[in-house]
């Protein structure tokens, strides 16, 4: 953690962290459980409802890692030109496509929500084992708001480079192999 980062960001970086670790369990099961399916099928006993959980957590594991990739600045970028710049310039980017990135992800979340409220109202299931979507709706939802609060937090980061000249690192993109 950066000492002058303060709590909220070792709080972000935490948290981040154990969703995406969360997500890996759910790589583990679904891997496991696409195993046993092809076993059982060579045994003409396929594993029913496969391919719906497989859905399920994929979606999730998803979004458990969106957060802490985006956190740790992990998303492909393209920055041939920019590396020439100074850092206030490089800074000033940033914050634009830290805006733009924000309202979008924004709108995304917002819909998120909605479609996780219609399935409650919906009572949507899925189709053999009748496992209801809502709460992995929500837990998709509530998951890309850490991938929001992120960009918020590098757009922070990225106005204060830009207004003082000075660099704040902030997660380990070296880890994820951006920048």
């Amino acid at each position: 953690m950066n000492p002058s980062g303060g709590f909220l960001i070792f709080l972000s970086e935490r948290v981040t962290l154990w969703l995406a670790r969360a997500g890996s369990v759910g790589l583990a099961i679904m891997m496991f459980l696409t195993l046993a399916d092809v076993v059982g099928r060579i045994f003409d006993h396929p594993v029913a409802g496969t391919v719906e959980l497989t859905e399920l957590i994929m979606g999730m594991i998803i979004y458990l890692g969106v957060g802490f990739t985006t956190f740790n600045r992990g998303h492909i970028r393209v920055d041939i030109l920019i590396t020439m710049m100074s850092t206030r310039v490089q800074a000033v980017l940033d914050v634009v496509t830290h805006v733009i990135a924000t309202v979008f992800i924004g709108f995304v979340v917002w819909r998120l929500f909605l479609q996780a409220a219609s399935r409650i109202e919906n009572n949507d299931q899925t189709i053999i084992w009748e496992i209801p979507v809502w709460p992995v709706a929500y837990v998709m939802a509530l998951a890309s708001v850490l991938m929001l609060t992120s960009l918020v937090l590098h757009l922070v980061i990225a106005a204060r480079t830009a207004v003082t000249g000075q660099v704040m690192v902030v997660g380990n993109p070296s880890s994820t192999g951006a920048d």
